[in-house]
């Protein structure tokens, strides 16, 4: 009786030590292996126009497609999509819940210490606002956002713009946080935020739906933080333990743009040939010391 009780402690611990194991190996897999092994990526976008988007239960958007051609030759066949709001990108990419955000996201300092980016797919590009028609609050900055204490603001969560704006001076208690684009859009039309910013081709996008009336993008918009214009490039963003499959990434990504194809891929969203054409300028240039 005791032997067979003692048996099956060992054969309970037996069980325990290979799911540990198991386990084990899953977090110690690099995206590489992961592709080797089973042909297959889950990038994560926000719903948002033109960089990663739903549209008749498709994924589509330029973050998408340029990945799409950068990845096939690296032996990507299969490509799961997990769309989230903006702020849980980066946790979600940390988690293990995504490979990759394909999504619109700018190479940023402080983001710089947290993931490993590709080279930019698109940029020089600036963020830009909606308003109501007219600019009623006369908002072409983030220092006349902090001046006015009349002016509300609506920004996705985990948006580079609140780091300027913190800079700038604008109080947190004017600052209305969303999960994504739409949400915020209709805070605007609703008369809850005076403002929403996001990137350039998300406000297009927005001026685009003919459903959207009273509305305008502010122009100019200027966005200066302590004297110098803030300049944005998109770039896909890894994990930092994916560094070597960034690296043949970047190199396939290089080879696509010399094909015209990332250039053709942005330049059909509205944007024009300077901003789908970064000339040559790298995350690790962006990134400095940073860069993972």
């Amino acid at each position: 009786m005791k032997r067979f009780s003692g048996s099956r402690t060992v054969s309970c611990w037996s069980v325990a030590l290979v799911v540990s194991l198991v386990a084990s190996s899953a977090e110690a897999q690099t995206l590489k292996d992961k592709i080797a092994g089973q042909g297959k990526i889950t990038i994560g976008v926000y719903n948002a126009w033109p960089a990663g988007f739903v549209r008749d239960e498709k994924v589509q958007g330029f973050g998408p497609e340029i990945l799409k051609d950068a990845a096939k030759p690296l032996g990507v066949k299969n490509i799961d999509f997990q769309v989230m709001e903006f702020g849980a990108l980066i946790p979600s990419l940390m988690a293990k819940r995504i490979d990759v955000v394909a999504g619109g996201m700018y190479v940023t300092p402080g983001r710089c210490k947290q993931v490993a980016f590709s080279d930019p797919i698109g940029g020089p590009q600036g963020n830009a606002i909606l308003v109501k028609a007219g600019n009623p609050l006369k908002i072409h900055g983030y220092e006349d956002m902090a001046k006015n204490a009349n002016v509300r603001v609506g920004n996705l969560r985990g948006a580079a713009s609140l780091e300027y704006m913190a800079a700038a001076g604008v109080p947190k208690e004017r600052i209305q946080l969303y999960q994504d684009h739409q949400t915020a859009l209709a805070a605007l039309l609703a008369d809850r935020v005076d403002v929403i910013i996001n990137g350039t081709g998300a406000i297009i996008g927005s001026l685009r739906d003919p459903s959207v009336k009273g509305l305008e993008r502010a122009d100019p918009f200027r966005e200066i933080v302590n004297g110098a214009e803030m300049i944005h490039y998109n770039a896909f963003a890894f994990r930092p333990e994916d560094a070597e499959f960034r690296d043949l990434f970047n190199k396939s990504l290089n080879q696509v743009g010399a094909e015209g194809k990332v250039k053709n891929s942005i330049v059909e969203y509205g944007f024009s040939e300077r901003e789908a054409t970064p000339d040559g300028v790298t995350s690790k240039e962006l990134c400095g010391a940073d860069y993972r």
